[in-house]
């Protein structure tokens, strides 16, 4: 089992086009949750109705061009919603992403990506790093007064505390941006599957193939089956993002963990958690 995973990341590692990558999961899906790159994006989604007037392809895609060129603390307001960061953070992680990353090949505008009943468009910022291609969502939403920004922690995949405290012993319990479909590992305290629902979890940030468990029944599954439910859009073209506040129980493995709450369907956090939306 891990040798398959391992080949499937690496695969997904090499990704770029999202239709063929999720054709390609589609024949595995059954067995094999997911794919740790978020190369397959949705891509025009049903438009939530709204007051306020989506920006042009050509006027996304110069925002987050000029996003990604900022260098100076005072100019990120103009083009993020930061979150819990700050300016000089955002500066640092826009520096830093050459070195992550690699160099910045192109810019592909996707459109509507709307979740969470919130309006969202996409933008997908392609690199190269040693040879192989990855790339990093931007996602734009207006604020209260229609003015369209990036949200950072989406185009970070911001998670709290980082990947490698989460996967300590003593650690396991914080807040994950990861790609979501159902598996059917069950052991531990999760060995009970009258009791649980499973399913694997990855980040294009981590090379560890985690799984979360939801209790049969309660709010977190029901959020949980929406997201990966075949139902809500052309999943062929979707690979799902999910944004759940997770820990791990006495007993688990390092990799498993409970599924407390689901934040939200994508990488944005909105007013209210997704698994309240649902109840």
């Amino acid at each position: 089992m891990i040798l398959t995973w391992s080949l499937l990341l690496m695969a997904a590692a090499m990704a770029v086009l999202g239709v063929f990558l999720w054709s390609w999961l589609q024949q595995r899906m059954s067995h094999k949750p997911l794919a740790a790159d978020e190369g397959a994006l949705q891509i025009g989604q049903s438009r939530n109705v709204s007051e306020y007037e989506s920006p042009g392809e050509q006027e996304a895609l110069d925002m987050v061009k000029h996003a990604a060129a900022v260098r100076e603390p005072g100019e990120v307001a103009r083009y993020f919603r930061m979150g819990a960061a700050t300016p000089d953070e955002v500066v640092g992680f826009i520096k830093e992403m050459e070195v992550v990353d690699g160099k910045i090949t192109g810019f592909q505008w996707l459109s509507s990506m709307d979740a969470n009943g919130m309006l969202i468009d996409g933008v997908l910022v392609s690199t190269l790093m040693d040879g192989s291609p990855r790339n990093r969502l931007a996602l734009l939403t207006p604020d209260e007064k229609g003015e369209w920004k990036i949200d950072f922690e989406a185009f970070a995949r911001t998670v709290r505390p980082s990947w490698k405290e989460l996967m300590e012993e003593r650690g396991g319990t914080g807040l994950v941006r990861v790609i979501v479909a159902k598996d059917s590992y069950y052991n531990g305290p999760f060995k009970d599957e009258s009791e649980w629902v499973s399913y694997g979890m990855v980040s294009p940030d981590s090379e560890v193939i985690l799984l979360g468990y939801c209790r049969k029944g309660s709010p977190q599954a029901r959020a949980m089956e929406r997201i990966v439910s075949e139902e809500k859009g052309d999943t062929r073209r979707r690979l799902n993002r999910a944004t759940l506040e997770v820990r791990r129980p006495e007993g688990a493995e390092v990799r498993q963990f409970e599924i407390i709450r689901v934040l939200a369907e994508d990488w944005i956090l909105s007013g209210q958690p997704f698994d309240r939306v649902v109840e």
